[in-house]
């Protein structure tokens, strides 16, 4: 389930995500909970797309972002305790 609320973050917990070759920009988030529709990374808006279990997304997450830097988005990762959650800018 996805609320509606917009989430404000900024880089004070950002880390690279390491994916097949390719560095995504990630922001740890310490609580659970359903995920936000919406953040805003630093003055810029993202969008909820899809999220993947943090053991056993395999290639699947990598692939995903692959195809979606070739459609010209910027992905911004979330991971929380048990998902990385995948936005995308608007």
């Amino acid at each position: 389930m996805v609320t509606a609320d917009l989430l404000e973050l900024d880089d004070s917990n950002l880390e690279p995500l390491p994916l097949d070759g390719m560095e995504v920009a990630r922001v740890l988030i310490h609580e659970g909970g359903p995920p936000h529709s919406q953040v805003r990374f630093n003055g810029r808006e993202y969008r909820y797309a899809r999220s993947f279990p943090i053991k056993g997304h395999g290639a699947s997450l990598p692939r995903f972002i692959r195809e979606q830097l070739g459609a010209g988005k910027t992905p911004l990762v979330l991971e929380r305790p048990d998902r990385f959650y995948v936005y995308l800018d608007v």
